[in-house]
């Protein structure tokens, strides 16, 4: 069974590795566009920093405290140094318009 077990585990790796790619592709942010603030320390985004980050809120996101804006992702990348990570604003996720 040991045997079994360590022959497959560069195949798992390999799938884990394909998945978290997967991910990153699904999720980074476009140049410009809609993209999702998710906040990491648990308080809410604010408005007046997506108005800072010169963003347009356009409704709360699917996660706690979080927004789903319309604005350029190198604007929203100053948002990290308020713990508040961009993302892409997938339509199955966080709806259309």
């Amino acid at each position: 069974m040991q045997l079994a077990l360590g022959r497959s585990g560069p195949i798992v790796v390999q799938l884990v590795l394909a998945m978290l790619a997967l991910l990153v592709v699904a999720f980074a942010p476009p140049t410009q566009g809609r993209m999702l603030l998710v906040p990491l320390d648990g308080r809410p985004v604010s408005r007046a920093a997506i108005e800072g980050a010169a963003a347009t809120p356009l409704k709360a996101g699917p996660l706690p405290g979080s927004w789903v804006v319309d604005g350029d992702r190198m604007r929203l990348s100053s948002l990290w140094a308020q713990k508040v990570m961009v993302l892409a604003a997938p339509a199955a996720l966080c709806g259309s318009g």
